[in-house]
């Protein structure tokens, strides 16, 4: 323990605030982590240009084995609630080595996932902007002021991490209403003023007949809309009921994102051309424009709000696990220091504030800054994929080889057969995409994504030597 000064800034690893956390603000956080109006604006053109109408299918197969993983979540939610979550569950259950290569996966998964939420964060105040008549074309067009407002979004988005898990949540729930509301006025026009474009078709959700090749990149993009849910399990030490409501209300909030899905993205399939919308930034505006064109800048309003909840939801996310990691001695302790007012790991959250900030400029400097923005996309959607089929090899061990409710050690009843193929199913589905992205991105990502790729699974080595200083600690 190194101590703390007079302003309440521990430097010293403490509990997070306890006992903050309701589920009707665990339910929220799940939802707004998705961020559904921004993952339709962000990921959804490239989606349909990879895949064409059939993007919707690579969604809804994409997130059925998350759907999966999320029910084996509720379980380990259960069993083990730690603000670890992943990472713990993988060092309990199988052990120190595999915990910390699930450290770093989870690390690189979380943090690939932030540069493209900040440069659309940039991107779209400059449209909610130059929409309004508040800024000229060459402002709302340049990437020097794209990158400006996207180190400006990731230091507004610091404040409610630093003022601890209770404001994140409020926070986060005022923007969530505004993008729902702003989002049902748009989808209740546009199905009462249809106009056909595309005919609505049952093969855009499942169709053999399809280029493959296009739906399993279109599905790596889509592992990057259908997290966040999760958010719940790393929150669940500062939650009132760790063992009941976290894994229960991420289930809640990725069902609700999905009901989402199902009825904007055909919506705007069959009221938009398909090339618009492959070669939009922002088919939702796209869509937006066709439907109340004098209105579509409160869609801009809503994917910012989105924007921003996901942001500093996401930081929330690797914020935790990074805690929990120094907290068993994986990372220096001061990743682990947490304030005394407000509850939070204050230090970790200005390292990640810091860091991003930096790859902001960095992608700024790149030759190409759409092959930066795709290269690192890609990697947050092939680390996420892979953090959540660690989690669903945990689920195999725990379910096929040590789970026993105590004292019924002997009792056939208690054994969770549906546990055990949802974990199968799991692992094979969540495989199959990281093999068969990994095998497709070289004909749109490049071969050097593939390089990069190993390189940065080869810093596992590191993580895993590290393991042996690994002292798991359990919040309950």
């Amino acid at each position: 323990m190194v101590g703390k000064s007079s302003h309440g800034i521990h430097t010293e690893i403490s509990d997070l605030k306890r006992d903050v956390l309701h589920i009707l603000d665990l339910i929220p956080l799940s939802t707004s982590s998705v961020a559904p109006t921004f993952s339709i604006a962000a990921a959804y053109g490239v989606m349909v240009s990879l895949a064409g109408s059939q993007a919707i299918m690579a969604t809804f197969l994409t997130a059925l084995p998350f759907l999966l993983t999320a029910f084996i979540f509720r379980q380990f939610n259960i069993h083990y609630p730690n603000a670890g979550a992943s990472y713990h569950w993988g060092t309990k259950i199988i052990g120190r080595k595999f915990g910390s290569f699930q450290a770093w996966i989870i690390t690189l998964a979380y943090f690939f996932s932030i540069p493209p939420i900040v440069v659309p964060a940039g991107e779209y105040t400059l449209a909610l902007l130059y929409s309004l008549g508040l800024i000229s074309y060459n402002a709302y067009s340049s990437q020097l002021y794209v990158a400006i407002m996207g180190i400006i979004w990731v230091i507004i988005a610091t404040i409610p991490l630093i003022l601890g898990a209770k404001p994140t949540a409020r926070f986060t729930e005022a923007f969530l209403v505004i993008e729902i509301i702003i989002l049902s006025l748009f989808l209740g026009f546009g199905l009462t003023h249809f106009k056909v474009v595309n005919p609505f078709s049952f093969n855009w959700f499942f169709d053999t007949k399809v280029n493959w090749s296009g739906v399993i990149l279109a599905m790596i993009v889509a592992t990057t809309i259908v997290d966040g849910w999760e958010i719940d399990s790393y929150s669940s030490e500062e939650s009132k009921k760790p063992k009941q409501w976290p894994g229960l209300s991420g289930i809640i909030g990725l069902l609700s994102v999905l009901m989402i899905y199902g009825i904007t993205m055909p919506l705007m399939t069959i009221e938009t051309p398909l090339n618009l919308l492959s070669q939009s930034v922002d088919p939702l505006f796209t869509w937006a424009q066709g439907i109340i064109p004098s209105y579509s800048w409160l869609i801009d309003l809503a994917v910012l709000l989105s924007t921003a909840s996901s942001l500093w939801l996401t930081a929330f996310i690797l914020s935790r696990a990074w805690y929990a990691m120094a907290r068993d001695n994986l990372l220096p302790s001061f990743f682990g220091w947490v304030h005394e007012g407000f509850g939070s790991p204050w230090m970790n959250i200005f390292i990640i504030s810091g860091l991003n900030i930096l790859l902001n400029v960095l992608m700024l400097l790149s030759p190409s800054v759409q092959s930066f923005f795709t290269m690192v996309l890609s990697a947050a959607g092939i680390f996420l994929a892979m953090e959540f089929f660690l989690d669903s090899i945990s689920g195999i061990v725990f379910f096929w080889l040590k789970h026993r409710p105590m004292g019924k050690e002997n009792s056939k009843e208690h054994i969770h057969w549906i546990y055990r193929i949802i974990s199968i199913l799991a692992s094979v589905g969540l495989g199959l995409i990281i093999i068969l992205g990994l095998y497709f991105s070289p004909q749109t990502i490049g071969q050097s994504f593939i390089y990069i790729f190993l390189g940065l699974i080869s810093f596992s080595i590191v993580f895993v030597y590290l393991s042996r200083k690994i002292k798991v600690r359990d919040f309950i």
